[in-house]
């Protein structure tokens, strides 16, 4: 993993004595009798503790020779919390209260934290449904909200200055990293600072599919994939994209309401411009075949298709950091990303532009 070449391991080795931590729980009704389950976000492994939830309430102990960062839930994995526990800790744990409140060390300054955040997105969650009311386009609302998002960085960015030398830091650097930092490298240079943050940051950052995505933003080559063609002939991404054209992909789902709303978008430009120069291809993921079929029909989509089953050892969705579709991405005629994200207007006029 590139992002972890970037620390350095110290030659002496340090002594640590494991301490006894302790955490106390309460948990309503239903989960009376169930166990608690808790993961280390370390080594990932997996404990079910005993005793069980007891009229309400439950009681963990451990040990521990550092800083460590626990997932932790009873009955429903939805419902979870995660808790900082160090040598000595006492931590206690509400399941009755949404969202769970943690308490105790370090937990105080990862609640507050994520308290000032909900307050500011709750705000501009409210000012979003207003401007929807008031009949705003998706564009003219994100340019008057932009500058309240990038005050909830500002508290992030905070929270991982303020504690660069425990766990707070780095949880919160693995939260906000897929979202505010434009590249790796600016990542890289935030994270050499975090002194735990190659145990909690990066490997959140892997199971997000965030070092995917930082390896495939514009400037970045294409990465190639396998599926089917409409006919279910074998078709790979290399097949169009570095071909001396620019295409634009987009990776869709028959069911994905905001996929079938760029589609007009996309037979626009592909009829404006399809040709020697440029063409729209569609990826079809996270689909079944019949369905895929028949929105082609429905859609009235006649630009060509790559059509990747769910079983497909290439996974495109994964190799791309995608998490949520669509995804829409510009390729330059040499096979190099130009543009991700691609939406509407913005998309429109980004083509556009490389045409002339």
């Amino acid at each position: 993993m590139r992002i972890l070449s970037i620390f350095v391991l110290s030659a002496l080795a340090l002594t640590s004595v494991a301490q006894n931590y302790t955490i106390t729980g309460k948990a309503d009704a239903k989960a009376e009798g169930m166990q608690v389950v808790i993961t280390n976000q370390d080594t990932q492994a997996v404990s079910y503790e005993e005793p069980r939830v007891t009229d309400g309430a439950f009681k963990v102990e451990g040990t521990v020779e550092d800083q460590t960062l626990l997932e932790i839930y009873v009955g429903n994995k939805r419902n979870r919390a995660y808790v900082i526990v160090e040598p000595g800790a006492n931590v206690t744990v509400d399941f009755t209260q949404k969202p769970v409140v943690v308490t105790g060390g370090l937990n105080d300054k990862l609640a507050a934290v994520e308290k000032e955040v909900a307050e500011k997105g709750n705000a501009i969650n409210e000012k979003i449904r207003q401007y929807q009311t008031e009949g705003k386009s998706r564009e003219e609302i994100t340019a008057i909200v932009e500058p309240e998002i990038e005050s909830i960085y500002a508290v992030y960015r905070k929270a991982i200055d303020d504690n660069k030398d425990n766990m707070v830091g780095a949880y919160f650097l693995g939260v906000t990293a897929s979202q505010f930092f434009p590249s790796l490298e600016s990542l890289e240079a935030v994270m050499a600072e975090v002194k735990y943050a190659e145990k909690i940051a990066a490997l959140r950052l892997e199971r997000d599919g965030y070092l995917k995505a930082a390896a495939t933003q514009a400037g970045k080559m294409f990465i190639d994939f396998t599926g089917l063609t409409v006919d279910g002939q074998p078709s790979k991404l290399s097949d169009y994209v570095g071909k001396g054209k620019y295409v634009l992909v987009d990776f869709w789902a028959s069911w994905c309401g905001p996929c079938k709303g760029e589609i007009p978008n996309l037979i626009e430009l592909q009829e404006k411009f399809g040709g020697d120069k440029f063409t729209v291809l569609g990826v079809n993921v996270w689909d079944e075949e019949d369905k895929f079929k028949a929105a082609l029909t429905a859609e009235g989509i006649t630009y060509p298709q790559i059509y990747v089953p769910r079983d497909n050892k290439d996974n495109a969705t994964d190799l791309y950091g995608i998490k949520g579709i669509p995804q829409i991405i510009l390729f330059a005629p040499d096979g190099t990303i130009v543009q991700r994200d691609l939406r509407g207007n913005a998309m429109k006029a980004l083509v556009e532009e490389k045409m002339k």
